[in-house]
């Protein structure tokens, strides 16, 4: 395969990859690079009503932007975070809380944005899509 669809770029060698997956093994190996996730791991175990969050973004940064999403679950604790998908166009995840049965897609949208103006994000983000 040809560099065609190979999205993902590592920041610090310039190498290309296809998946995202491909990328977070390469530098882990290649470059000693630590990801965090241990939060969206640990979601998995709730039961909640997710709600789906996907944001339209460019220039993504896939091991920061895996970071990122897992330090939504620190911001607001009651938070948990499932199913993160980060593609070179989107990252998307489900959002729930299993304290909290009343929270919306509103409130949801609402944190979204707050954290992206609070916590400088690994993207530039273009739209928010709650619901």
């Amino acid at each position: 395969m040809g560099l065609f669809g190979k999205k993902f770029k590592c920041e610090q060698c310039g190498g290309k990859f296809g998946k995202e997956e491909e990328l977070l093994e390469h530098a882990k190996k290649s470059h000693g690079a630590t990801v965090q996730d241990y939060n969206i791991e640990a979601g998995k175990q709730y039961k909640f009503k997710p709600v789906k969050v996907e944001l339209e973004v460019s220039d993504v940064k896939a091991t920061e932007a895996r970071y990122w999403v897992n330090e939504l679950t620190n911001q607001y604790a009651d938070l948990v975070v499932s199913n993160v998908e980060i593609k070179p166009d989107r990252v998307r995840f489900d959002v729930g809380s299993p304290s909290m049965e009343d929270l919306t897609s509103a409130d949801i949208k609402f944190r979204i944005n707050e954290y992206l103006h609070m916590n400088v994000p690994p993207f530039d983000c273009k739209q928010v899509r709650v619901g």
